[in-house]
Order: C-alpha cells, then structure tokens, then sequence
C-alpha cells in the first residue's frame, strides 16, 4: 500500500542534463531550490506523483555486493545526512548522464527532492525522488493589458503526465530500499533500458503483490498455450477460465495450489497439465516456487482492470467479452458453433437490451 496524501516537500534541487552520445553536457543548479510559494510547491507535488498509479515496487540491485551499486550509495549518504543533499544530487546526475547514451534520449531537466511523511505498507518513511522532464507542450498565454487582449505562443511542462521519475522510500535498506517508478516516454525495451535497468538498476521485489500479479499471468498463459490448443477450448472457454481464476483470487486471502486446483482447474488430467505448467512458468520467469502465498487485494483489482478479452475473428469482427459480464451469467450469454450450410463458425450472443 502507497500513499503519498500527506507527502511534504522539505528539499529540492534542478539542474539540467542532455545526451551524451551527443555531448551535449549537463548544467549545474547554483543550490537548492527555495520554496517561497506555496502553491508552486503544490504543483509540483501534483507533477512529481500524479503518474504513480502503479503499486509494484522495486528494489536497487547488483550481482555481487549492494555496496557497489552507485545510485544506491548516493541515495543512503543522504538517508544518513540530509545536509549532503545538494552534493549528492550532482553525483546522481552525473550517474545519469553517463547513462544518456541512447540516441533516443533527450536533454531535459533533471529534480531531485527529498520527500517526509510517505507511507508504504502502513510505515511512515523518508524518501529520495529523481525525476527527469523530457518533453514541453505548446500553449496559448493570453494576457490583458491596457483594455488590449493579446495572444503568445510558449511552452511549458504539463503537470498532469510524468515523463520518468522514481521514488526512493527509506525502507529495508539491507534489502536495496523500496523504489516505485515511472517511464511514460519509453515503451521499446532499448529505450526504457536506460531509465529501469541502466540507470536505477532494479529487480523486483517478490512480494505479496508480485506474487499475485504474477500467477494471474500464470493462469492466462495457460489458458492460451495448454488449455487452448490441447483441449480445443473456444476463446470463450478461455475468458471463463481466466474469469474463475480472478475470482479466486478475489474471494481469497491466501494462495494455496491445491486448493486452487480443486476450485479452478478441476479436471484431474488438467490439474497436472496446470502443475507441470506452472513448474516451467516459474523457471523461465526466473521465479521463486510457491505453492502458497498471501494474496494482494491491490494487485488482483489492478489485473482484473486490464484483462479485456478479444476474440478476433478472419471476418475482421471483434468481440469484446468483459470478465463480469460472464461472471454474472455463468457464461451463457455466448455460444460458439458451427453451420453446415456455410462451414462457418459462428458465436450467438444473448442480451436483453441494446445499450
């Protein structure tokens, strides 16, 4: 659980950093910035953690000693002395810049702030945030002077979408910190390298959350890749087994493999398929075995609003099922066959009204 309600402000700093594959260098700020205007600081406070809707947290990573781990060295000489703020905000900009060398990058500026009063899992805590502003926005100013109206054009940052930030929660230090994180500019893996995997240098953090999260995506691999082709299930027969694993999940506190065989899988030869399938999820994931696990209530609400199934059929028709609509009718709404006169599949659905 995050929550970033009660979140203040107590330092920040902005300096500007550009592409090194273009040599383009990097621009120190004179000394912190002083928050004189209340409602300045309220913006950015909106600007800095309105694109944090992702729950999964992460952790700082290194394959042979944390201690090694530049951004994370950086980040605990300020847990332990806040007055090394500003010095340490030029080492961490440094680090990025080093790490700016995708042609995609772009120069832009560089934040870096000190945050008290987040709370994560119930525990109030301390934190560092790194954020970096990529792109400006055009926009009209229109101002009234001398009973004579006029128009400019300029721009400006918009408040409402983060390009890419990170925060850094004073929490399970031994453990590499908790991090949340933000890319909203990269979405191709070469470019979102740089900003996850080169600069911050994160895994995962195998939690309650994560776990959830990810036999969720168990259960729908599956029902793609055995239950599908092996066992000639429909698309529909798909959703609705993906549709009673959501829901054990849901009604649930704990995990339990058995358990959620009997309920979900049911069919004996299909709950070995599932267990061998599961076993070859986990080792290709790189994932620990659990057999059980507490449940995130968070991670199943998040899932459950990105699965929208699509049968997609060669008549370029789409049929878009919501899981709740097949919850709610046991999955007898749709029906799938086949018609001797056009050797044709076809669905049937039934409804009451049109909307």
């Amino acid at each position: 659980m995050l929550d970033l309600s009660k979140t203040q402000m107590e330092q920040l700093v902005i300096h500007k950093v550009g592409n090194k594959l273009r040599d383009e260098g990097f621009v120190l700020s004179a000394a912190e910035y002083e928050m004189l205007d209340g409602n300045i600081e309220e913006l950015l406070l909106k600007y800095f953690f309105s694109s944090f809707r992702e729950k999964i947290l992460y952790k700082f990573y290194h394959q042979t000693d944390i201690h090694l781990h530049e951004l994370y060295m950086y980040v605990s000489a300020i847990f332990i002395d806040r007055t090394r703020f500003y010095e340490q905000s030029v080492n961490i900009l440094k680090h990025l810049y080093e790490k700016s060398v995708h042609p995609q990058i772009k120069r832009g500026e560089f934040y870096a702030a000190y945050f008290s009063g987040c709370i994560v899992d119930g525990q109030t805590v301390d934190a560092v945030g790194i954020f970096k502003t990529e792109n400006k926005e055009k926009y009209l100013k229109v101002s009234d002077r001398m009973q004579d109206v006029t128009l400019a054009a300029d721009q400006g940052i918009n408040i409402k979408k983060l390009d890419k930030g990170a925060i850094i929660f004073n929490l399970d230090s031994t453990d590499g910190y908790r991090v949340a994180i933000v890319d909203n500019v990269n979405r191709k893996d070469s470019e979102a390298a740089y900003w996850k995997d080169e600069f911050l240098r994160l895994t995962d953090v195998q939690d309650a959350y994560f776990h959830t999260q990810n036999h969720l995506q168990l259960c729908r691999d599956f029902a793609e890749t055995v239950y599908g082709p092996l066992y000639q299930a429909d698309k529909k027969d798909q959703v609705l087994f993906v549709n009673e694993a959501v829901a054990y999940f849901d009604k649930n506190e704990k995990f339990d493999i058995d358990e959620f065989a009997q309920n979900v899988v049911k069919q004996p030869e299909l709950i070995e398929q599932f267990k061998e399938h599961k076993v070859m999820f986990e080792m290709n994931q790189g994932l620990q075995p659990l057999d059980s696990f507490a449940i995130s209530g968070q991670a199943v609400k998040t899932t459950k609003r990105k699965l929208r199934s699509l049968i997609k059929l060669d008549t370029d028709i789409e049929i878009k099922i919501k899981l709740a609509a097949l919850d709610q009718a046991d999955g007898d709404i749709i029906e799938r066959g086949f018609d001797e006169t056009k050797q044709m599949h076809y669905y049937k659905v039934y409804f009451n009204e049109e909307e």
